[in-house]
């Protein structure tokens, strides 16, 4: 395992994540990757055996489900309902030329 810093955002593990986010732990085939991409760099210089061996390789957490549409809490004009007949306006005359 290894930690990555991140250059640029990139997909980790199936997740977006981004630079802000520090040094990220990640399994040797995907820290390679990244590094061969050249979105990362290897950080794992930074860390102890010790904490090398207690972290844990991000998982892939992305939910594989359907994408169920959320309800619009703006609706567009034609799908509000009101009480007002809607008349159309007139067109206005064009100005008279001298």
């Amino acid at each position: 395992m290894k930690f990555v810093k991140l250059l640029t955002a990139a997909y980790v593990a199936g997740a977006l994540r981004h630079p802000h986010e520090g040094a990220i732990p990640v399994a040797d085939e995907e820290a390679k990757r990244l590094i061969d991409s050249e979105v990362a760099e290897d950080a794992t210089e930074g860390f102890s055996d010790e904490q090398i061996d207690e972290a844990q390789a991000e998982p892939i957490t992305i939910n594989a489900g359907g994408i169920t549409p959320t309800p619009a809490e703006n609706p567009h004009q034609t799908e509000v309902e009101t009480d007002k007949p809607i008349k159309p306006q007139g067109r206005k005359t064009a100005a008279a030329k001298e």
